[in-house]
Formats: structure tokens, C-alpha cells, sequence
């Protein structure tokens, strides 16, 4: 359990009842593409670089320097696969998942730190995935309200994600459960809830 990660905006009367890190290499993924992608540009560039060194194509003096240069900027592709690696190795570090008696937290970051918080009365649509790496690893990701926004002829997927993460059934059932009885106290105030609790902003101890 990862609690103390977010201490500093839990109210006096919220608990954390369960929280988690996204495995490691599902984090990762996301870098992967562009890595290799990089890094076969980067050895393609290097084969022709040290092609002409050998043979001489550089001519000797300032051509040199210049197609050094230049080449060290054709290979962009492998430096923004690394630094990608890089930001999410930084990501990672500050990146938490929980969920309270009262809410969904996501923590996150590059170079500070940022919450993303989902009210249990404002979630409209919850679901579970596992992805073949995911598969592999045991471990899945619960979407919170994604939907596809359509940005000219593209289109990409919004919301919120509590990905890599263990017994993703398990948490998914506790999590829409939840969700269910706050939304129901507050629809239909204590019909539907056990006697310890008077309302909704008692604490939720079920």
C-alpha cells in the first residue's frame, strides 16, 4: 500500500482503502515503439557515418566537423527515443494510483508533482482490460469514463487510466461497488445503505 504518497491531500475524515504502482514495463511500453524506431536510425546513421570515415568521404578539415554536425542532428529520431525513456524513468518515480472512501486519485509527474482526482458521484462509466503484455505479467488497467475525442480525421482516447496494475478484477469489482453505493446515498439518501451509516458524508465503511 502506497498511503503516504498521499497524505498531503487526503481530507481529515477521507482513508485510502486501496492503492497501487503501475507495473514497470507496462509503464514503459509506451516508450518502446520510439526506442527501436531511434535506435535503427541511429545505426543506420552510424553505418554510413563510419562508411564515409573509412573511406575517407569527409575530404579531411572543416567538411568534417560539418557533416559531424549534421549527422548528430539527422539523428534525432534516436535522441528523442531516449529522452522519452528518460521522462518516463522520471515519470515513473512520482506515478501512484488509489482510491478513498470518497474519491480516485492519480499521482504523476515529470519534473513536479500533479493529482488527477475523479469524484465517485462524477464517474459514469467504468472498465477493465488486460493487454497482452498485461496478460503476461498479471496485472491490468481499469479505465475511468475514456471515450474517443475525434481531432480532425484522427482520433484519441480521454479519461483517466489506473494502468499495470495487480488483480485488476478484484479492484475493478470494489471499485464499481463503491462507486455504486456513494452514487445511491446521494440519490436516494441512506435507503440503500448499511445502518452504521447515516449519509453521505459520514465515513463510508462498508
Amino acid at each position: 500500500m502506497y498511503e503516504y504518497e498521499f497524505k498531503d491531500i487526503l481530507n481529515s475524515n477521507e482513508r485510502v482503502i486501496w492503492s497501487d504502482k503501475p507495473h514497470i514495463l507496462v509503464h514503459f511500453a509506451s516508450g518502446f515503439p520510439l526506442l527501436i524506431i531511434g535506435i535503427l536510425w541511429g545505426l543506420m546513421d552510424s553505418f554510413i557515418f563510419t562508411g564515409f570515415m573509412f573511406n575517407d568521404g569527409f575530404g579531411g578539415g572543416p567538411a568534417f566537423g560539418f557533416l559531424s554536425i549534421f549527422m548528430l542532428i539527422h539523428m534525432l529520431p534516436l535522441w528523442f527515443g531516449v529522452g522519452n525513456m528518460i521522462r518516463l524513468a522520471l515519470v515513473y518515480k512520482n506515478t501512484f494510483f488509489c482510491y478513498t472512501d470518497k474519491r480516485v486519485i492519480i499521482k504523476a509527474g515529470f519534473m513536479g508533482v500533479d493529482y488527477k482526482i475523479e469524484d465517485f458521484y462524477n464517474i459514469e462509466n467504468l472498465e477493465v482490460n488486460v493487454g497482452p503484455l498485461e496478460n503476461i505479467l498479471g496485472v491490468g488497467t481499469i479505465r475511468i469514463d475514456e471515450e474517443y475525442v475525434r481531432t480532425g480525421k484522427h482520433s484519441r482516447r480521454v479519461g483517466n487510466r489506473l494502468y499495470g496494475i495487480q488483480n485488476p478484477y478484484e479492484v475493478f469489482k470494489a471499485l464499481k461497488e463503491i462507486v455504486t453505493d456513494i452514487k445511491t446515498d446521494i440519490n436516494y439518501p441512506n435507503d440503500y445503505r448499511p445502518d452504521t451509516n447515516k449519509g453521505y458524508n459520514t465515513r463510508y465503511d462498508k
